[in-house]
């Protein structure tokens, strides 16, 4: 078969059990932003055969400057969608389910249906971040979680950690506190943070450019190989 030839050097570093193992393992990758994005096709490029990709957004102009799935001709496009054709674009056989679902306490059981053996959580949203490492936590299921890679020029200090042991990240400190709140393990809850710079801006958004959030994304996969 075609595709056989497209991961020759995917098996002749990993080595043959270890890329069988990636591709028998069941991914979902929540949120398919600057972080999730660069996961996601950095999983499907690698070998992985089975994933699962959430994301309830569409595709804004602003979103091109840094987020790898998406072209300009995805404007107006529902996020999930787009990320289903490029997997397929890239591999037609691997078996990619994307959804359209926003993470809150009325959609979490919907992963019920699944059953995953390893999940990338790239929500921006403080409040469903919460809910899902809570949710996943409890289910014993392996998870990482990316934290602030906004408002970054510099993505040398990119590293993974437990949370407990993040520094110089505003964003890790308000999940510390609030999954504290809710008596989370913080030993037990993988990150992916950086100790970069926050650079300061004149506007009341976050910027970001690709480096750090596809730095980020593709260091939680090189994570999830190297530990298989």
């Amino acid at each position: 078969m075609e595709n056989e030839n497209y991961f020759t050097r995917s098996r002749s570093l990993l080595g043959e059990d270890r890329f069988v193992k990636l591709q028998n393992m069941r991914f979902c990758v929540i949120g398919l932003g600057g972080v999730g994005g660069s996961s996601f096709e950095a999983l499907v490029r690698s070998g992985a055969k089975h994933i699962v990709g959430i994301d309830f957004d569409k595709v804004a102009p602003s979103n091109l400057n840094r987020q790898i799935l998406f072209t300009r001709y995805d404007i107006g496009k529902y996020k999930a969608d787009c990320a289903f054709a490029r997997a397929k674009a890239i591999n037609a056989e691997v078996d990619v389910e994307t959804l359209k679902l926003k993470i809150n306490e009325e959609t979490l059981s919907f992963l019920d249906h699944y059953e995953f053996d390893y999940v990338i959580d790239a929500i921006d949203d403080l409040g469903a971040k919460v809910l899902l490492i809570k949710y996943l936590q409890k289910r014993n299921i392996p998870f990482i979680s990316s934290l602030g890679m906004g408002n970054r020029i510099d993505c040398s200090n990119i590293e993974i950690t437990k949370i407990n042991k993040t520094h110089d990240d505003p964003l890790a400190r308000k999940l510390r506190y609030l999954l504290k709140k809710e008596e989370v393990d913080l030993s037990q809850v993988d990150v992916i943070f950086s100790s970069s710079k926050v650079e300061q801006t004149d506007v009341n958004f976050v910027s970001s450019i690709m480096p750090s959030p596809s730095c980020a994304g593709l260091s939680a996969v090189a994570y999830i190989i190297k530990n298989l």
